[in-house]
């Protein structure tokens, strides 16, 4: 099941990714012990970015709950200027078996955090996104980081 479940993840931020007009990036990190996996998932669009993760362990009924940080980062540097860094944390009970992958953590609009144009796309520069989920119990830790230059002028 969690294969199946990982693959349309996968296949639905690839998806998602091709169908963005200026490129923005989406990728999906997965960490494993035993039959407990951790996910964390960047998917950017041009206005905004979903920092998410999630757990899965099939050995467990999806009723099942457990403590779940999850923290989200967004570096912005201007070109030619100082970088500037937006940081989200926060820690849930998350349930088991998510049915479309990470599901649990922020989406964080372009304007909300600062670095938006008066339309709400994205400012020109360069971006790191980042996400890092990780397992209270097991302390397994998934992270997901892509780069991106926006060249697309406000």
């Amino acid at each position: 099941m969690f294969r199946s479940a990982l693959i349309t993840v996968v296949l639905a931020l690839a998806t998602a990714a091709t169908a963005l007009a200026v490129g923005e990036p989406a990728v999906l990190a997965s960490a494993q012990i035993g039959r407990l996996h951790v996910v964390s998932s960047v998917q950017a669009s041009p206005k905004g970015v979903d920092l998410l993760g999630v757990w899965v362990d099939e050995s467990f009924p999806c009723t099942q709950t457990r403590l779940l940080d999850v923290k989200g980062s967004v570096d912005y540097v201007p070109f030619g200027q100082s970088g500037q860094r937006v940081t989200r944390k926060k820690t849930m009970r998350v349930a088991n078996c998510a049915e479309g992958g990470p599901n649990t953590g922020f989406t964080l609009t372009a304007k909300g955090i600062g670095y938006g144009c008066p339309n709400g796309r994205w400012k020109p520069g360069q971006y790191t996104f980042v996400t890092v989920s990780v397992d209270h119990r097991k302390r397994l830790k998934a992270v997901a980081s892509v780069g991106w230059e926006n060249r697309t002028p406000c």
